[in-house]
């Protein structure tokens, strides 16, 4: 990599490092973004430096979601995929990509929230209680793993789900 490249790269990894350790702390933040990390993975070639960045958090229960840049030095390219998940975008705007990182990380509670209601909805779908859900909701409230716990607003809002789904009159199917 050249100075040059060198430079406007390190100030890239400046900003998303600042971002992402804004949402580290407290601890309860840092739970509503999954455990929300980085890691930065270089590789040469032929005197072309190559750089892997993943953002990486995970939704209740533990599944893990990565968010691919690659960054390509002879080119002063970035590369990643489009919010859609099917067509490669590239620019040499590094603000650019700032911008999708961080339009990406504020879904991140959403995706949340989205992927616990569907969580209770299995476990609803398996015959599991209104208490053995609750139970299960506790579990993830306690769980050691960092990113696949729930916050207590999450707890909150899956509880009021549980209670909704249990309330509504069974649909008459005849």
């Amino acid at each position: 990599m050249t100075v040059g490249n060198r430079v406007t790269f390190d100030e890239f990894k400046e900003r998303l490092d600042g971002i992402i350790s804004g949402y580290q702390r407290p601890e309860e933040r840092r739970i509503a973004y999954g455990n929300l990390r980085h890691e930065y993975s270089e590789y040469s070639r032929d005197g072309n430096t190559t750089v892997n960045i993943a953002v990486i958090y995970e939704t209740p229960g533990g599944s893990t979601t990565q968010i691919n840049i690659t960054y390509d030095s002879s080119e002063r390219t970035y590369s990643y995929l489009d919010r859609d998940l099917e067509n490669q975008v590239v620019s040499h705007n590094p603000d650019e990509v700032i911008s999708t990182i961080e339009e990406a990380i504020h879904e991140i509670p959403g995706k949340r929230a989205r992927q616990l209601i569907t969580t209770i909805d299995s476990w609803m779908g398996m015959g599991k209680g209104r208490y053995e859900i609750f139970g299960e909701l506790n579990k993830l409230l306690q769980t050691e793993f960092l990113g696949g716990r729930i916050t207590t607003t999450e707890l909150k809002e899956g509880i009021q789900h549980v209670v909704s789904q249990h309330n509504r009159p069974a649909e008459n199917n005849g």
